[in-house]
This record gives structure tokens, sequence and C-alpha cells, in this order.
């Protein structure tokens, strides 16, 4: 029988409420809540694991959290601070936790993060984001594509480095539900000038990710890429927010061959996008659809911050835009079933670290 004198008790009962709200506050601050790519593929995504369609799915498309960018261009500031986008990123991990079904994965198009490698407060921003997503039910995956903010507007070797450390392959491909998931960096495309040979290998492996989507058996073929090959039409002339005009007709003819139908994208900080279409050489019409969301962060235009519910069927690929305070609520037993889920892990730790604090000799 142990016996515990009165001020160890008391002891004992403060670091254990201390432990609890730190642990609590911050579930998963010793991994990465986010899905890291090696070798340009997902573990436990591939096509064996995941290539067959077993019916309609969601999932969630989001992008440009970007915490510091509010304070840069609405305050003047020198992006320091960034605690709306933390309320923002925990509005929508709220809001995903809440939809019933939950979807099969959250998808995070770019802009994780607003300071650029090497630059300062990268590594706040970082925990911050790390901080809130983990917040996210553990039955959902959290994939991510580079921002130009992510590896720098003009990458380095060593700003993709940086990159590859913090978040995995920039560009690689994963299977959901028998739909097939190609993700590229689009900065390659916006301006590569110093990293050529990682551009090349880029576009070597795209190459054959198209070829594999197009002998594939995948019930949808979907890309993700964060700078927009368009805002409104194919025509429209060159501009920070758009694939070069040179290079998007040839983009998409290569997107139409490989059977893709729609792109994700972010980097605007508005709603934008549109539809293009060819005809084929059998006289059918292929048409992809541009989507450019807005962002979970800094608004640029006249949208209210939020995500996309994306809907997946076995014809069809359709999705809502909803602002933070619409996303339709849920069944609250996923919620209880998360947090029950942190609770019973957190308190086997709680338990470990009170019996060996019963034994400290103090």
């Amino acid at each position: 029988m142990i016996v515990c004198a009165p001020n160890l008790v008391l002891q004992l009962c403060v670091v254990t409420v201390f432990c609890c709200k730190v642990i609590m506050s911050n579930p998963s601050a010793s991994t990465s809540c986010f899905i890291k790519a090696r070798n340009h593929l997902v573990e436990n995504y591939s096509e064996e694991t995941e290539g067959t369609w077993n019916g309609s799915y969601t999932f969630v498309f989001a992008t440009d959290p970007q915490p510091g960018l509010i304070n840069q261009v609405e305050q003047e500031g020198n992006g320091s601070q960034w605690d709306q986008e933390i309320e923002l990123m925990n509005q929508a991990v709220s809001g995903i936790n809440k939809l019933d079904p939950l979807p099969k994965f959250v998808f995070l198009g770019g802009d994780i993060l607003n300071a650029f490698p090497g630059q300062q407060y990268r590594d706040e921003q970082y925990a911050s984001a790390q901080a809130s997503f983990s917040q996210t039910n553990k039955n959902i995956p959290i994939f991510i594509a580079s921002g130009n903010h992510d590896v720098g507007d003009v990458p380095t070797n060593e700003t993709r480095d940086i990159y590859n450390q913090e978040f995995g392959d920039e560009y690689y491909t994963f299977w959901v539900g028998g739909v097939f998931y190609i993700v590229i960096d689009s900065q390659y495309l916006f301006n590569d000038s110093l990293t050529p040979e990682r551009s090349a290998a880029q576009q070597t492996w795209f190459t054959s990710a198209l070829q594999k989507a197009q002998n594939s058996l995948a019930k949808h073929v979907v890309l993700f890429m964060h700078i927009p090959l368009f805002l409104d039409n194919v025509d429209e002339e060159d501009n920070y927010f758009s694939i070069k005009k040179a290079d998007r007709v040839l983009l998409l003819n290569k997107f139409a061959d490989a059977g893709i139908k729609t792109v994700f994208h972010g980097h605007y900080h508005r709603e934008a996008g549109g539809e293009w279409s060819r005809t084929n050489e059998d006289g059918t019409e292929h048409t992809i659809r541009v989507v450019v969301s807005s962002a979970i962060g800094c608004q640029l235009g006249n949208q209210q911050s939020g995500i996309n519910i994306v809907e997946v069927t076995e014809n069809n690929i359709s999705h809502v835009y909803y602002p933070m305070s619409e996303i339709p609520p849920g069944n609250s037993s996923n919620r209880l079933n998360n947090h029950y889920f942190l609770f019973s892990e957190n308190f086997i730790t709680l338990q470990i670290l009170f019996y060996c604090l019963l034994h400290l000799k103090l």
C-alpha cells in the first residue's frame, strides 16, 4: 500500500492537471499531422490497397491557411502575428470533424505557411499549422500540395530541401477508393530558373504518371496543383496568379489525354476558374473543370474564409465552397468519437506519469 503525504498529493494533482491541459491542447505536437510522400508515393494509399471503387464518398479541399498574411495585408505588418489564421484553421478543423459521414481525406492546396523557407517565423508558423491541423479526426488523412510560399517564389535547391524535410516530396500520386490522384509542384511550371534539373525530374515523372493514369482502370483521375491553369479562361493574359499563357493549352491537352477532368487549385485567395473543352478525334468532347478555391486564411476578394466539400460519385466529381459559418453540421458522434480517442490515448499517458510520480522520493 502506498501512502502519500498531503503535500505530495497536492503536488501530484497540480502536475496532473497541468499535464492534462498541455496534452489536450496539443495532442500531436511530437509528430507531423501531414501525410509525407516518399519516393513520390504514399504508403497505404497505393493502387493495390485503394484501387478498387467501393462507392461514393467525399473529401475536403482547402487551401492557403498561410499564417501571417492577414497581418501583412490587412494590418500592414511584417507577418509576425497570426492569431486570426490560427482561429480560422481551428474553425476549419472543427467543421471537418463535424461532417457526417466523415470525408475520406483532406487535401490542402498549398501555402501552408507564409514565411518563405529560411525566413523569420517559418518554424513558428509550421508549429501553429501542426497544432491546428493535428486536431483533425485521426481517421482523416491530410495530404498537401506545395505552394509558392512553401518552396519560394524562385525556389533554390536549398529551399526545396527545406520543404522536403518539413513536408515530404513535392510531387507524388495516391489512390483513394478507386480514384487516382496526382499532385505536382506548380512552381516548377512558373519559375524553375534556379532548379532546372529538379524541374526536369518532375517533368519526366509527371509524363510517366499521366501515362499510368491513361492506362489505369481508375474511376476518375484528379490533379492538384497550387497555381491555377487560368482564372477565368484559357486565353487570359499572363499574370502572377496563373500559369503562363503559352503553356496552358499544351498542359490541358496532356491532362485530357490522361483522362483528367478536374483540377483543384489555390493561390488566388478568391473563387475563380472555369471549363476548357476540346473535340477528340472520334468527335466526342473532353471537358476539364478548373477549380480555383478561396483560402482558409487571408481573403483578397469578396469571399469569406472557407473550405470545399467535394463529392465523388461513380460518374461525376462536384464541389461546393462553404464559408466557415456555413459548413454543414453533422452527427455529433463523430466529434465524440474523436475526442474519446484522444482522451483515451492521453489518459494512458497520464496514468503512467501518475504512477511514476507516486514512486518519486520528494
